[in-house]
């Protein structure tokens, strides 16, 4: 390989790599429509999923989320434990708080490489929504100890202040199906998954870690009909200006039945100064994606997208990222999930990823779950592929 090409390769290995080191926690299910839940609203303040939970999601979580280990007939009402802080802690209906704490344990083995592992601190973010008639005020607030400099207030090359997202917003009609928000806002496009480091949200940059944009975003969420599109205007956080971001993003989700829902993404935006490439770039991504559970104890959730980059004076790349995942809940509260993904970025001569997920999540208590994912991905290059077998090991609390 010429050196341009090693360093493109090696640059994007180390991408991989963080993101891997970064996962964090999408505060949201899409598994769910096992239940009848195609949308989000009924139990997040966000309207296309995340932010602090609803008194109802609230209930929900404890009833039909977390294992159960008597045989008596399964209560209809959440216990005082599903409240804020077990609870402890009392707010009005128009104070919606939360937070969200993550501990793991990562190993990382590439082909031919020894291995490494670490203790991180994942997640560490308080979170809060206020409602006053129509008015609505959201916004988050956590410690990064690394990573996530595209969400820092303050600026160190680690140990940052965060905020992932903050808005005001006003809802257009009396049952808040249509809202209207302004601020740093999750960029709406496909699946919203807890496994945000899949390629088709990297590749795309639609994850919910730190790619959040600053812009004006309208949503509406009907008993069929859910979607958002968002006018995009930078990220804030990111200077200087000419490395920020402009143009729009937006799905349209449809569900026929309530436990099946397909909907189609599209996004453009166009950045003086790429933050990746450091040159103008045009960048466009078009995708469809399901969600179906034909059982309850099993959720098919897929996505592919294509992508595309016209890089000023550097030519076109044209890619691709998708992923199919099923998600089995043998019993309440323990999920077993399979997820196949695959990756081609359009660089020259760059040779498709592969990916294979194990992963398992028990719901053991009230507010808290384990989770162990195990990855094998095949990491195409223009002079073949390099193997990496990582694993994640989580404790997730939140309040």
């Amino acid at each position: 390989m010429s050196p341009p090409r090693v360093l493109l390769w090696a640059l994007s290995v180390l991408g991989l790599l963080a993101s891997l080191l970064s996962s964090r926690d999408a505060r949201a299910y899409t598994w769910m429509i096992r239940h009848g839940y195609s949308g989000c609203v009924p139990c997040h303040t966000d309207p296309s999923g995340g932010g602090p939970l609803t008194p109802y999601g609230r209930a929900q979580g404890e009833i039909l989320m977390q294992s159960r280990y008597d045989q008596g007939p399964q209560e209809e009402e959440a216990s005082p434990l599903a409240g804020l802080a077990w609870g402890q802690i009392q707010t009005s209906d128009a104070l919606r708080l939360g937070g969200d704490f993550r501990e793991a344990f990562f190993s990382l083995k590439p082909d031919g490489v020894p291995g490494t592992s670490q203790w991180i601190t994942m997640q560490a973010d308080l979170f809060g929504d206020v409602k006053v008639g129509r008015f609505r005020a959201e916004g988050t607030i956590g410690y990064a100890a690394n990573g996530d400099l595209t969400a820092a207030l303050t600026n160190s090359p680690s140990g940052n202040v965060i905020s992932r997202d903050h808005w005001l917003g006003y809802e257009l009609d009396e049952d808040g199906s249509w809202l209207l928000r302004a601020g740093r806002i999750a960029v709406p496009f496909g699946i919203r998954n807890i496994e945000h480091n899949l390629w088709a949200r990297s590749l795309t940059r639609t994850d919910i870690d730190a790619t959040q944009q600053y812009g004006v975003a309208l949503s509406v969420n009907k008993e069929h009909v859910r979607g958002e599109l968002m006018g995009i205007v930078g990220n804030f956080e990111v200077h200087p200006d000419d490395f920020r971001e402009r143009g729009y993003s937006g799905f349209v989700e449809y569900a026929p039945e309530k436990t099946l829902a397909v909907g189609a993404s599209s996004l453009f935006t166009r950045a003086t100064r790429d933050l990746y490439v450091g040159f103008t770039d045009y960048r466009y991504a078009n995708g469809a994606f399901l969600r179906y559970a034909p059982i309850e104890q099993v959720v098919i959730l897929a996505e592919m997208d294509s992508v595309y980059q016209s890089i000023t004076w550097h030519g076109h790349r044209g890619g691709y990222a998708g992923f199919v995942q099923a998600d089995v809940e043998p019993a309440q509260g323990v999920h077993v999930m399979l997820t196949g993904e695959t990756q081609n970025t359009g660089a020259k001569d760059e040779q498709s990823s592969y990916g294979a997920w194990l992963s398992v999540v028990w719901f053991f208590w009230s507010h808290t779950d384990l989770r162990v994912d195990n990855v094998y991905q095949s990491i195409g290059n223009p002079a073949g592929s390099t193997s990496v077998l990582s694993l994640l090991a989580q404790l997730h609390v939140y309040l």
